[in-house]
């Protein structure tokens, strides 16, 4: 019982946490996330894209953190434009009662340049809608609990109010590409929308990312490569840096990716993934590995990626078959 108890503590402690609170918390298949990292990844297919991303973080920990992450990206036939758009949920205690959501909802529209003859450049602004919901209803305070368990009767404590907020997103990104190589930037939260939450002055901070990957082949039908990647986030005074290295062929991919690399003192975790391919469908499992934290069941993620084929256009004005994660 004081095990329940302690989880119970540290899950409302996890949510009142205003750095925790207020940070966006990211998957580790970035692959399929794509729009989550960077609007300007919109568009990227030979046609549309769907992905799909179910992630269990920390399992062990009453049911710990679950994201739900879904996504569609397509290009229009004139080859500069694209839309897409994102649906992302994150909860936290799914399984203790005390539950902490947050949901976001975005529209991404993305613009082609042709930048010379090798590279292209494409630029988006994202538009979305956000809430972070806090259910405290069937939390259990400590004179609730007897030797035997659960009491049954109403506490008489003071009770933590139940509280949700809304707001409006404004993001944008540039991706710069070739063939053989990516780099792109991304901020999210633009407006940094201000609201009261149980009590205080609660402002969604802003997110500036940076990312860049190379595609190596290893052969001379370059259908083996290397991809090394890394990515760059800074929110609410945090620096956060991924790296990371996959092997990929038409068929298979796997590699290790390092998250929370500690440029400060973080959380480091080492994410291995596998995926198979075939006929636009891509299906991924990603673990991960805590190094300080113990005993918390580690990162689960699959995710199920769809891409319509269609023969490239003559005129080729984006190279689309990015090596991406």
């Amino acid at each position: 019982m004081k095990l329940l108890v302690k989880i119970f503590f540290l899950l409302i402690c996890y949510c009142f946490s205003w750095k925790t609170f207020s940070q966006d918390i990211f998957p580790n298949q970035y692959g399929s996330g794509r729009l989550f990292v960077n609007p300007a990844f919109t568009g990227t297919s030979v046609a549309g894209r769907a992905d799909f991303l179910y992630a269990v973080h920390y399992p062990t920990l009453t049911g710990g953190l679950v994201t739900n992450f879904i996504s569609y990206d397509h290009s229009f036939d004139d080859e500069r434009n694209a839309l897409g758009f994102f649906l992302k949920t994150d909860r936290i205690g799914v399984a203790s009662g005390g539950n902490f959501r947050n949901l976001q909802v975005n529209l991404a529209y993305a613009y082609l340049l042709p930048a010379g003859e090798y590279w292209r450049i494409r630029m988006a602004v994202s538009l979305g809608y956000g809430n972070k919901n806090l259910n405290t209803f069937h939390l259990i305070y400590g004179d609730q609990l007897t030797q035997t368990g659960l009491s049954g009767n109403p506490t008489q404590e003071p009770q933590i109010p139940s509280q949700s907020i809304d707001f409006l997103d404004v993001s944008t990104g540039f991706l710069a590409y070739n063939e053989y190589a990516w780099i792109g930037f991304s901020a999210f939260h633009l407006n940094q929308p201000q609201r009261e939450f149980l009590g205080n002055e609660f402002r969604v901070p802003l997110r500036i990312s940076g990312h860049l990957g190379i595609k190596i082949p290893l052969n001379e039908t370059e259908n083996y490569h290397l991809s090394p990647v890394a990515f760059y986030n800074f929110q609410n005074n945090l620096h956060l840096l991924d790296l990371g290295l996959f092997f990929e062929t038409d068929y298979f991919q796997a590699g290790i990716l390092g998250r929370n690399i500690p440029l400060q003192t973080q959380n480091t975790t080492l994410n291995f993934q596998t995926a198979f391919k075939l006929n636009g469908f891509r299906l991924a499992y990603t673990y991960g590995l805590p190094l300080s934290l113990k005993g918390v069941g580690g990162l689960h993620e699959i995710g199920l990626s769809f891409a319509w084929q269609k023969e490239p256009p003559e005129k080729k004005w984006t190279y689309r078959q990015i090596s991406v994660f």
